[in-house]
């Protein structure tokens, strides 16, 4: 079957902005390099898939995530991009530039004493100390658990409720956050055993193909409803027209549906 690249609905059309469209156009062009090697893996022997699949699961998990974070935050991109355009960059060392999973993408839950409103929003708290993952409580608040609420009025009339799923899974959407950071959590924490060689009993035993095409499926299907959300997110830059971005996210749905059968 042919498909639809997830790159497009993450990226959006960042052609329209001249100041991030080259950031995103090697953004775009790494998710298609993983997108392309997943999508062929299935068709390779049970080692590979094994071994491959966590390591392009996972750097496509993390990469469409630094899209999103651009979109809603175009700054942190772009930052990024001038640290490494100096000529003092170094490859060869760790850069406190970088975008990272735990901090600019995965944040800790906040308990539910910090949830309350006069804490959240505490005149007295400074703002270093607000957290600002994109998957964190306070993104959560004022992005998408909002968008998502737009997102379930547009499409509840809709013959084929395009997001059925996610209706019936999350109870509410102030909740719609707090289940992604929870399944995001879960897929990393998963895939990363298998890039870090975590797992030394049988891979057969705890790791096998359908194991890791699963995880494989889990991640295309959590990364597209990300990335079909964050066009509700108002603010947010590089959008596409809203019915272009339902089409391809219920084409993508059809491919991590059907990945590996």
């Amino acid at each position: 079957m042919e498909r639809d690249s997830i790159a497009n609905i993450a990226c959006g059309d960042f052609t329209q902005i001249d100041t991030v469209k080259d950031v995103y156009q090697v953004i775009y062009d790494n998710i298609i390099n993983l997108e392309d090697r997943l999508w062929n893996l299935p068709n390779q022997n049970e080692q590979d898939i094994t071994t491959l699949g966590p390591f392009f699961a996972r750097n496509l998990l993390e990469t469409i995530c630094t899209a999103l974070v651009g979109r809603i935050d175009p700054f942190r991109l772009l930052f990024v991009r001038e640290v490494q355009q100096r000529d003092g960059f170094n490859l060869g060392s760790r850069s406190n530039a970088a975008i990272t999973w735990f901090g600019d993408i995965f944040e800790k839950g906040l308990s539910e004493n910090e949830l309350k409103p006069h804490k959240m929003w505490d005149p007295n708290k400074k703002f270093e100390n607000v957290g600002r993952g994109l998957l964190g409580d306070y993104y959560g608040h004022i992005f998408w658990n909002t968008a998502y609420k737009i997102l379930l009025d547009s499409t509840k009339d809709l013959d084929n409720d395009p997001i059925d799923y996610y209706r019936m899974s999350i109870s509410s959407p102030d909740k719609f956050i707090t289940y992604i950071r929870q399944r995001a959590s879960h897929l990393y924490s998963s895939l990363s055993k298998g890039v870090h060689s975590e797992i030394v009993v049988e891979p057969e035993i705890r790791y096998d193909k359908p194991t890791v095409l699963q995880l494989i499926s889990e991640v295309m299907e959590l990364t597209a409803i990300l990335s079909l959300v964050i066009h509700y997110v108002d603010s947010s830059i590089c959008k596409l027209p809203l019915d272009t971005a339902l089409d391809q996210y219920l084409k993508l749905k059809k491919w991590s549906d059907s990945y590996g059968i």
